[in-house]
């Protein structure tokens, strides 16, 4: 089992009975072929971590249930304020990457927790939300190999 390192901070936040700390959840969704990047934060106000801005938005996660018979899928809402992600998602030929990071308010630079490398599918929206499931790549249930060669479909090789 990996041990997670948090910062003392954190820690004392997470171990306290009222703390006056406040963790942030922070979002990086990114559009690999154009690299469009939309960034949001579960705030009322606007945070610069590292050097970028996250644009306070309403998002929500349902995490995924553990049955032992499939990859587990996270699922995510987002409010549909803005036509910045519903353009960016429409434009989408391949899955949009998410990050998903956690920081103290008092600290935004430095990240307590990171969940990189999901993939947003299954999308879907409306008038008032955007919803999808997060998951990673299932390079286990990918065909192999991916692509077949046939002498109908590529004779020169044949």
């Amino acid at each position: 089992m990996s041990e997670r390192l948090l910062s003392g901070a954190a820690r004392s936040a997470m171990l306290a009975l009222t703390t006056p700390e406040a963790f942030l959840v922070l979002v990086t969704i990114r559009h690999a072929p154009t690299d469009e990047v939309f960034r949001v934060v579960a705030n009322t106000a606007a945070i610069v971590s590292r050097g970028e801005t996250f644009a306070p938005y309403a998002f929500r996660f349902a995490l995924p249930t553990e049955s032992g018979e499939e990859i587990g899928q996270a699922s995510f809402e987002i409010d549909n304020v803005d036509l910045l992600l519903i353009d960016m998602l429409r434009r989408a030929s391949a899955p949009a990457e998410f990050m998903i990071e956690i920081v103290l308010a008092s600290a935004p630079d430095q990240v307590e927790l990171s969940v990189a490398d999901l993939l947003l599918r299954e999308v879907e929206w409306n008038a008032q939300t955007i919803s999808g499931k997060l998951m990673h790549d299932d390079i286990l249930n990918q065909r192999f190999p991916r692509d077949v060669f046939d002498p109908l479909q590529y004779p020169g090789l044949f």
